[in-house]
């Protein structure tokens, strides 16, 4: 008989597809690990929204009004006394997204006085990504946050195209050239990519130009050698259902909040001691 899983154990489950349980099966990986961090509250999120002068879009605000981010990492077993700590997702704490440092403003930018004609232009003539993606267009309103530093060699960004959007697409900015590769569409997209690549290290690097280090393309191939295919464009690809991968969509309402019962919970557990 399955044990009936805690609220709070449930919406974990459901917020990573079931992830947890399919490492913990599969053979050599062990230590799989949740961080688990309270909700903000939405003085929060606007306080973020006000000092940076955008809208996080709805997604991505429900998330972390559902938590604060999470890591979730695990370890593989390449010898019986040989274990190392290699599998990671990391989505930062809402106060550590903040704006690119980086000197970007050259790359494909164009100034106020350019027509929407010659932005097309610039569009169609900038060199594209490796999956054919044209290169964000950087505009004296844009505004481009880092999510996620990849070994130094990478960055994954949010774009705002302008602080007048609230769908920021999510790229890859590869720092050796500061050259973008698209990632993700919306922020549920780069979450379910990120579950979907089981958390292998520098899974991001799939899309860059330059691709995986060794050693990390080698545990691609034990775990997951199907996301190694090089005759599938990535882009537009749907990972299929099937009974031994039974979690692979996200249901938005996740991200409502965490359960009632869990949110007095934690209330009552804030509250000073008498």
């Amino acid at each position: 008989m399955n044990k009936k899983l805690s609220p709070e154990d449930a919406f974990y489950e459901n917020l990573t597809l079931g992830l947890i349980k399919t490492l913990s099966n599969v053979p050599r990986v062990c230590n799989v690990n949740l961080e688990r961090r309270q909700p903000l509250n939405l003085c929060q999120v606007v306080n973020w929204e006000q000092r940076h002068c955008v809208y996080l879009p709805e997604d991505m605000k429900k998330f972390y009004l559902s938590t604060d981010g999470f890591v979730l990492n695990w370890s593989y077993q390449y010898a019986p006394s040989d274990i190392r700590r290699v599998g990671y997702i990391h989505f930062p704490h809402l106060l550590q997204v903040t704006l690119l440092r980086e000197n970007i403003e050259n790359t494909h930018s164009v100034s106020n006085s350019t027509s929407s004609t010659s932005t097309a232009a610039t569009s169609s003539t900038a060199p594209k990504d490796k999956s054919d993606n044209a290169p964000p267009i950087i505009m004296p309103k844009t505004k481009i946050f880092e999510i996620n530093n990849i070994n130094e060699v990478a960055k994954v960004c949010m774009f705002y195209e302008s602080t007048n959007s609230n769908n920021p697409r999510f790229y890859l900015l590869e720092l050796n050239t500061l050259s973008w590769q698209f990632l993700a569409e919306t922020f549920s997209e780069y979450l379910r990519m990120a579950i979907a690549h089981l958390g292998l290290p520098y899974w991001e690097l799939c899309f860059s130009s330059f691709g995986l280090p060794s050693w990390t393309e080698q545990l691609f191939l034990l775990l997951a050698p199907h996301l190694l295919e090089k005759h599938e464009l990535r882009r537009g690809r749907i990972i299929n259902p099937a009974c031994e991968h039974p979690y692979n969509i996200i249901d938005p309402n996740i991200f409502r909040g965490k359960p009632k019962g869990l949110a007095k919970t934690l209330a009552n557990s804030n509250k000073p001691h008498k």
